[in-house]
């Protein structure tokens, strides 16, 4: 029996690995790992978003914004992205992007049926009008 290996196989192996390597603290090889995730699927806007999460984590914030965008682009239904851009635009002091980016975060959480996260949302959206 031969058996063969899709590129998905080997995208979502390096996604994991890479999410591993990141809770592990290996910031740079979880890069890499999402690196090899997106140029074996360029379409999967999770490694992008996960890829921008640790860039952040490295002081890369520019490369952050970037991958959420992508990510944004590639899921234009994916909360986590928009709440991932909203921080660090919040961060950056971008309070106008860290609102329109919130508000579309929570409007998606809420439509998801997604409570939990869609108050959590609204708390950031507070935090951020009290400043």
């Amino acid at each position: 029996m031969i058996l063969r290996f899709t590129p998905l196989f080997f995208d979502a192996q390096s996604y994991n690995r890479g999410n591993t390597r990141r809770a592990l603290g290996d910031k740079q090889g979880a890069i890499a790992d999402y690196d090899q995730a997106i140029r074996l699927n360029p379409k999967d806007a999770e490694a992008y978003n996960n890829r921008g999460v640790t860039r952040r984590a490295l002081g890369d914030n520019q490369g952050a914004i970037a991958d959420y965008e992508e990510a944004i682009r590639l899921a234009p239904k994916d909360a986590a992205a928009y709440v991932n851009r909203g921080n660090i635009r919040s961060q950056l002091e971008d309070k106008q992007g860290a609102i329109i980016d919130l508000q579309t975060a929570a409007s998606l959480y809420r439509s998801q049926g997604n409570e939990s996260m869609y108050r959590k949302v609204l708390n950031a959206l507070q935090q951020i009008n009290r400043r």
